[in-house]
């Protein structure tokens, strides 16, 4: 009785405990349950994504946040940028369509980070052109295409960059300033001019060059802007030089344009000087120079003088020796010997033939 009373405690004391495992399990399950599934969601349902163009690109595009879109993928492709973060700040260098993914080769470093020099094209340099008036100027962007004109003491206008590339305007590309790393903190920021614009220009060493003459010849420059759709030919006439006879046709009216901005017209009679022509220059007479031509008449003459004399003095042939004066030797054979007959010469005073 004893024996049993003592297996139903026993019993009945492991199911307790029994008991209180299984509740303190299932309390520590439901408790763990929501922390794991929170911890493993976001590795679940994250998706790899790419920075893509929101619209059209084109080349020397300063990239924004707002010209950029992230997109999910099932993959990545090497080189995407997967954060617009890194994206921003850049310069396109090539055309981007809209939607297409951002590749770190069709993009510049971050203008913050590196010098103006990576904005230059290759085989191209990067030139400042001072721009004194404003007004000649046409409104332009970075990214546009410009050409120069040089004139030259107004007689004569020449295309000396028919196609160059706008890098920076006023050391500012957009609203990115490009200062050297050199400068103190005060001058971070970039002082524009306080008369005109820099424009900081992409040109072939040759243009360069050109450039730097016209700029020191004292030429006035004049800038042109191109289409948006920049055709890969030159518009006709571009390089050809234009003289100003050809512009105003006729040389009496550019002698006019001449004086008149060299100040040598009257001012006062603006009508008489364009209704009345202008006398023709009287002609000028040259008078020899007596002194040289009197020493080449002399030398003339002393030649004459000279041939004259050779052709006096004509070669006398010497005298031929007459066969007459001389003995006469006839060799024969007769016989078996060798016969030598010797003629005698004539004798002095002696005429005639002999026979």
């Amino acid at each position: 009785m004893r024996r049993r009373l003592r297996y139903f405690r026993l019993f009945g004391l492991m199911t307790v405990v029994l008991a209180i495992v299984a509740g303190i399990y299932f309390g520590v399950k439901k408790r763990t349950e929501p922390l794991s599934t929170t911890g493993t969601e976001p590795l679940i349902k994250v998706t790899p994504r790419i920075v893509v163009a929101a619209t059209d690109l084109m080349p020397r595009t300063l990239i924004t946040d707002k010209l950029l879109e992230e997109r999910e993928v099932s993959s990545v492709p090497e080189g995407v940028f997967t954060r617009k973060e890194e994206v921003v700040h850049r310069l396109t260098t090539t055309l981007i369509r809209k939607g297409e993914p951002i590749f770190q080769q069709h993009v510049t470093p971050p203008l913050k980070e590196v010098s103006a020099a990576y904005l230059i094209p290759p085989g191209q340099v990067g030139m400042a052109l001072t721009i004194p008036r404003p007004e000649i100027l046409p409104p332009v962007r970075v990214g546009d295409y410009i050409s120069v004109h040089a004139v030259f003491a107004g007689m004569k206008v020449r295309t000396i960059v028919p196609r160059g590339l706008v890098l920076a305007v006023n050391n500012k590309v957009g609203e990115i300033s490009l200062t050297s790393s050199t400068q103190t903190p005060s001058q971070q920021q970039p002082q524009p001019p306080e008369k005109g614009l820099v424009l900081f220009v992409a040109l072939s060493p040759q243009e360069a060059k050109s450039v730097a003459l016209a700029i020191d010849s004292g030429a006035t420059l004049y800038y042109t802007l191109h289409p948006a759709l920049l055709s890969p030919f030159l518009p006709p006439g571009l390089e050809r030089d234009l003289t100003l006879h050809e512009v105003v046709g006729s040389p009496q009216v550019a002698g006019v344009i001449i004086r008149k901005q060299h100040g040598e017209l009257p001012q006062s009679h603006p009508e008489r000087a364009q209704g009345v022509r202008q006398p023709s220059p009287a002609p000028v007479t040259l008078e020899p120079i007596t002194v040289q031509l009197g020493q080449l008449d002399r030398s003339v003459q002393s030649l004459h003088q000279r041939v004259k004399k050779l052709e006096r003095q004509s070669i006398q042939p010497a005298p031929a020796q007459s066969d007459s004066t001389r003995e006469r030797r006839i060799i024969g054979v007769v016989g078996d010997h060798v016969v030598t007959f010797v003629i005698p010469k004539p004798r002095a005073g002696e005429g005639g033939r002999q026979r």
